[in-house]
């Protein structure tokens, strides 16, 4: 069987990063078809509302003071390494040679045919290039715009999710990336029911396009007061951040407070977000930094929710055609804490209005064949092809029927 090792600081597990729940749908659906999987990790996260799948991990570590915890999950094996703190800024020099020790123990018992992961850190660095000298090809799965100062001189190979990505590597740094469309395991993800209440709008910061939403929310009071809005605090907590926004070239002046939303009704992190689906009725995804995919606008669309998004990066892609993507306001894009105008806001409100009262019956039926995981898997396939070629493995290439 063909043998991947995921190698990154970042659990897979992490319930609050798209890129872990991208990978690890990605490498299931590796296993599923025959690959032989394993995953050298260590207990940083994006955020720390992203450890709720091993429910209190903090006490959970402080009664176990094992250097490694061992789990077997959905077809894949995790060898975990300790570290005190969830943050990779907080990724001790003692914690790194833990995390590169257990990486060639793991070399030497699995004998991975290829290494693949993310994170442009120093331990994960060294040990890809332990791997290369040791003639073992390199992937990395990039799923940001961030990497401009990284190379990738020790990867064989790099993938994205979007179209966007890849163009936008191609076209800025002149490194060639390759889309292979985003992981959706569609059973964990569509609610069976429907309840549609709310126009949903996730993880409440600046970046994530906060004071778009919060404007259009304000000004719905009164031009569709009878509408809900619904927050999924994942990241940040709408009651503090919204009192963070400021006016247009007024950055010392704050109009917004949490009482003055009386339409917003919050919830917390969810490790299950079909019953946010079920209840929403339109998804508003107005992003303002560059989004390699945007994953919940997919997942939306699936649910057969319409997207109102902007158009950063690879967000409309993600989307399928099921809404419309704006251009956000370039001072917004520019400072994330800075509010709209009615002018610059118009746009979004009478888009809102028209993803409302129309029918994408269509195009939903059209983004179940897009976005299928099947799709995505023989992209992958397609694209780690050649390291097997070149590697001169005996084993089998693996092409979906």
């Amino acid at each position: 069987m063909p043998k991947i090792l995921w190698l990154s600081p970042y659990s897979l597990h992490d319930t609050s990063s798209g890129a872990s729940v991208h990978a690890k749908v990605m490498l299931e659906a590796l296993a599923k078809i025959g690959f032989e999987v394993w995953s050298c990790a260590s207990f940083v996260f994006d955020n720390k509302s992203g450890t709720l799948v091993f429910g209190d991990l903090e006490k959970r570590l402080a009664e176990d003071d094992h250097k490694t915890f061992i789990l077997d999950d959905n077809g894949i094996h995790y060898v975990y390494t300790r570290c005190a703190n969830r943050s990779e800024m907080q990724f001790t020099l003692d914690e790194g040679q833990l995390f590169y020790e257990t990486f060639l123990e793991v070399l030497d018992e699995f004998k991975p045919d290829i290494i693949f992961g993310y994170c442009p850190g120093m331990a994960p660095l060294a040990c890809n290039i332990e791997a290369r000298r040791r003639g073992i090809k390199t992937v990395y799965l990039l799923l940001n715009g961030n990497h401009s100062n990284f190379s990738f001189s020790y990867y064989d190979l790099v993938v994205t999710d979007s179209q966007a990505t890849a163009d936008l590597y191609a076209r800025r740094d002149h490194i060639n990336v390759t889309p292979t469309g985003a992981f959706l395991n569609h059973e964990n993800l569509i609610s069976p029911e429907r309840d549609p209440k709310y126009v949903t709008f996730i993880n409440p910061v600046g970046a994530k396009g906060l004071p778009i939403f919060a404007k259009m929310a304000k000004l719905c009071q009164t031009e569709m007061p009878d509408l809900r809005f619904l927050v999924i605090n994942s990241r940040g907590n709408f009651s503090q951040t919204v009192t963070l926004l400021h006016e247009k070239d007024k950055p010392d002046v704050h109009p917004y407070t949490a009482a003055d939303f009386p339409n917003v009704d919050m919830a917390g992190s969810q490790k299950d977000m079909r019953p946010v689906f079920k209840v929403t009725k339109a998804l508003i995804a107005p992003s303002l930094w560059f989004e390699s995919w945007g994953r919940v606008t997919s997942e939306a669309a699936l649910n057969r929710i319409p997207v109102l998004c902007s158009t950063s990066g690879g967000l409309a892609e993600a989307m399928a055609g099921c809404g419309i993507s704006l251009e956000a306001p370039e001072h917004c894009r520019q400072d994330h804490w800075s509010i709209p105008t009615d002018e610059e806001i118009r746009p979004w409100m009478d888009a809102l209005k028209e993803i409302l009262k129309s029918d994408y019956s269509e195009q939903f039926d059209k983004a179940r064949e897009q976005l299928s995981l099947e799709r995505a898997t023989q992209r992958a396939l397609d694209a780690l092809a050649p390291l097997y070629n070149s590697r001169g493995s005996d084993h089998p290439l693996f092409y979906l029927k």
